[in-house]
């Protein structure tokens, strides 16, 4: 087999290979034997019958098989003697048909992966935002809970004017243009007043009116309502207030603690400044990790595989349209053209593709590894959330290539993120966890 590079453009590796006509006939006359051996035909003993007959009905399928063999062959010896790794699988871009006594000619291009010159993390720097709670961070979290642990009860005053935070129960009937329409009526329907529950405009048609109150109104239903029917259209909504409650919230003491398994107010507020300080210190993480991701980004430039950032994008696009199928729509992705999303969803593909090289040499180079424990206890936490699957769990994630990886996977980005931070200068900043949350809540592409 003699194997020329004949190209080389880019990422992009192209090869013309040439197999001795009597080498690769040879390997076909081999397959054939082996595959009459085990052959049974009606009038013929099994493992008996003439090659002759073999080869005029196996013949072709059997060197298909051989030309398949023959290609994966000159692909792996082409990649070790050109010391280079693939990124996608190789292509083949032409065969010659072949002739007996010629002989097997065929060309293959292959997309490798990029080298990648990591740089000096030392001379990167970051700050880490460290949550300092306040009294006022445990109070606020403790309203949250007994609001949670509140309990609707009737409003006794016949004379009370609904309010935010009340809760009305109701009867109401929408139509348009003197028609009901699906959907558009409900019977002691329980709505609270400022949860957003309907549509924008409705619940101010409530306020201020009182228990028994019979009326109507009109309101106009938003551009992006989900039926889209009502998109835009004008309804009529006859409505009948039948009760009215407001939540009736339980008072903060040693009670409620016992109720939430504390011994006392003060171990429920030890519980949940630890459970606070947790979360916000995840939050910090997050936030120095698309950090680090950024840095990355500003600092790494090399040609991308086409072929990983085009499965990445595929895979990015198969997400965005079984959402939209869904109704489900991100709010930015509203009014924008097929176009204007694709090139958009690119990007974040090329960036998700780099980072993934970039984290791979890191790892690579650094020899990072998941251990066999930290590979168990992985597993063992993907069983605690699965209850009752623990065998299915176990049994998939330690005999799947795939799961094996995609449970490895982000250990390792974990790992590389860490290292990355041993080498880099990092300034520990005292911050309010609320300012934490709040540039959480800001856009991302990590």
């Amino acid at each position: 087999m003699q194997i020329n590079l004949v190209s080389e453009e880019g990422l992009s590796r192209a090869f013309d290979v040439t197999v001795p006509g009597v080498d690769f006939e040879a390997k076909v006359d081999q397959n054939l034997a082996g595959f009459a051996k085990d052959l049974k035909l009606p009038g013929f003993r099994p493992g008996k019958v003439p090659m002759t007959v073999v080869r005029s009905r196996y013949r072709a399928s059997i060197m298909e098989e051989v030309m398949n063999e023959t290609v994966q062959e000159a692909v792996r010896n082409a990649l070790t003697e050109h010391e280079i790794t693939a990124a996608a699988p190789a292509n083949v871009t032409e065969i010659k048909p072949f002739e007996t006594g010629e002989d097997v000619a065929f060309s293959f291009s292959v997309e490798i992966m990029p080298t990648i010159e990591l740089t000096d993390f030392s001379k990167l720097s970051f700050d880490r935002m460290n949550p300092v709670l306040e009294d006022r961070h445990i109070e606020d979290a403790l309203n949250v809970l007994a609001e949670r642990g509140a309990q609707p009860v009737d409003i006794e005053n016949k004379k009370h004017k609904v309010k935010k935070d009340d809760i009305v129960i109701l009867d109401f009937a929408g139509s348009v243009d003197g028609e009901e329409r699906p959907g558009m009526k409900g019977e002691n329907a329980m709505l609270q007043i400022g949860s957003g529950m309907f549509i924008p405009g409705f619940e101010e048609q409530l306020t201020g009116k009182k228990l028994g109150d019979e009326f109507d109104f009109d309101i106009t239903f938003p551009e992006d309502y989900n039926a889209d029917e009502l998109q835009g259209v004008e309804a009529n909504f006859k409505i009948k207030i039948k009760e009215l409650k407001q939540l009736d919230k339980p008072e903060i003491d040693e009670e409620f603690a016992k109720k939430l398994g504390k011994a006392s107010i003060e171990e429920l507020r030890l519980h949940i400044k630890q459970e606070l300080d947790s979360i916000h210190r995840r939050s910090s993480r997050f936030l120095l990790k698309r950090e680090i991701m950024d840095q990355l980004m500003d600092t790494h430039s090399f040609d991308l595989p086409a072929g990983l950032v085009d499965n990445e994008f595929n895979a990015i696009w198969e997400q965005i349209m079984n959402e939209a199928k869904a109704g489900r729509v991100d709010a930015e992705d509203k009014g924008k053209t097929e176009d204007e999303l694709k090139g958009e969803y690119r990007q974040i593909a090329e960036r998700r593709v780099r980072l993934g090289l970039v984290l791979s040499e890191v790892a690579t180079s650094s020899k990072l590894d998941v251990t066999p424990e930290e590979f168990n206890a992985a597993i063992q936490r993907e069983m605690a959330m699965h209850p009752g699957e623990e065998a299915e769990i176990y049994q998939r994630f330690t005999t799947d290539p795939n799961a094996r990886q995609s449970l490895i996977a982000p250990m390792m980005e974990e790992k590389a993120v860490d290292y990355i931070l041993e080498l880099a200068k990092v300034t520990e900043v005292d911050t309010d966890p609320d300012k934490i949350e709040e540039l959480i809540d800001q856009p991302t592409e990590i």
